[in-house]
């Protein structure tokens, strides 16, 4: 295997799929699309194609490929039997703000995982493309959301 593909995985592995667990909220599903993000690494890299910012191109990759899954399995779900809860868990807060992540829009969910993995504004714009003075308002208003739904 090319030891700067090995030495790639090995440094953003843990990182990445991290991050797809808290998209997914499923370690399987987080499993599977970090594997497709490092093959299409993979493939990229052995067609030349230029990556300029490597840590960037990975995390954009995993947030897209992962918002890719959760619309794959939303129609499946949709399509082949509606989901019904008959064990309901006991309320909690931690619960209550999953379920209100949950409900915002792909976009917002980005910004949540990217700002609980430690990520700055300025590395959130960098990957999302947003523009950076925007970042911290838009983060405000994401966190006033999940209040309302919270309390």
């Amino acid at each position: 295997m090319d030891p700067e593909f090995e030495k790639t995985y090995q440094s953003y592995y843990q990182k990445l799929f991290r991050i797809a667990t808290k998209m997914l909220k499923a370690t399987e599903d987080a499993k599977d699309v970090v594997q497709d993000v490092f093959t299409a690494y993979y493939f990229a890299m052995n067609n030349e194609k230029i990556i300029r910012d490597t840590k960037n191109w990975l995390v954009r990759s995993t947030i897209n490929k992962g918002i890719d899954y959760k619309r794959k399995t939303a129609r499946t779900i949709t399509m082949e039997s509606p989901l019904t809860d008959t064990n309901e868990s006991p309320h909690d807060e931690s619960s209550d703000i999953l379920n209100a992540v949950d409900l915002l829009s792909e976009k917002e969910q980005t910004l949540v995982v990217l700002y609980s993995e430690g990520y700055s504004y300025k590395e959130i714009a960098e990957i999302t493309g947003r523009n950076y003075h925007s970042i911290g308002k838009t983060l405000s208003r994401i966190l006033d959301k999940i209040k309302k739904h919270v309390l």
